[in-house]
């Protein structure tokens, strides 16, 4: 029997071990999803306790899952393991206040000297604007793609509706609640401002929000570490980040 159609049979008798053989056989979503993520975890204690909780979002999606929805199990379990996870973080404050303030810096120099230079500026140009030490400045460009994509997770107001963020960066040709509800071509704006990437760190935030790629994965297909893909997704995500507040969209 394949792991889909477990899930559906153990919905359909409720027997208990089907239960515990249907989270066994999906337990590997929470392990992919934490990969995408790319955690800077401190010890192994933090990571058990990032794992707990997306197992907890693994068992929810089990109980909660409709089977007239005509949808896969494991796309949904996907996604309530994700929300898990992130509320996880958000609750234990992942990332720091001290961090949160630094990578705002990060993000205003990386605008001021966009506007001076003409062109986005290295790592090496908004470490030393700000002096700022090289590593330190890689480890909170790291740290911004995290915590934006924490903040992706949460709603956001935009043309009074609430909707989520990571719902701007989806698959093009899908027309998205954003794209139905926004009268002042705010879907539009930012898929701009991701195309007005360099094209790198374009590539990067498509493969990771588009195509669902880990960091791992998009190293190995433009031959970068982990960490540089990190890094340039961060980077990245800081300009949109600048491009949003042009706009009526709140960016935390």
């Amino acid at each position: 029997m394949n792991n889909e159609d477990l899930v559906k049979q153990y919905l359909k008798s409720g027997d208990p071990k089907l239960r515990e053989q249907s989270i066994i056989r999906f337990l590997p979503v929470v392990k992919y999803v934490i990969g995408r993520l790319n955690l800077p975890v401190r010890n192994k204690t933090e990571l058990e306790d990032i794992h707990s909780a997306g197992i907890v979002g693994l068992i929810r999606a089990l109980e909660d899952f409709d089977l007239s929805k005509n949808t896969a199990f494991k796309t949904y379990a996907t996604w309530r393991v994700r929300g898990h996870i992130l509320d996880y973080l958000r609750k234990i404050d992942f990332i720091s206040r001290g961090d949160r303030t630094k990578i705002r810096m990060i993000e205003k120099a990386i605008s001021d000297l966009s506007l001076r230079y003409g062109r986005e500026p290295s790592a090496f140009e908004v470490a030393n604007t700000l002096g700022m030490d090289l590593r330190e400045c890689h480890r909170l460009l790291e740290a911004a793609q995290l915590s934006f994509t924490i903040s992706l997770d949460q709603t956001q107001q935009i043309d009074g509706e609430e909707v989520r963020l990571s719902d701007v960066i989806a698959d093009e040709k899908i027309i998205g609640p954003l794209e139905q509800l926004s009268k002042k071509n705010t879907l539009w704006l930012v898929k701009e401002a991701i195309f007005r990437l360099p094209e790198r760190q374009r590539l990067i935030v498509l493969m990771y929000y588009n195509d669902e790629m880990t960091l791992l994965e998009i190293g190995k297909v433009l031959n970068l570490s982990e960490s540089r893909i990190s890094r340039l997704l961060g980077k990245a995500i800081l300009c949109i980040r600048n491009e949003l507040k042009g706009m009526e969209v709140q960016v935390p």
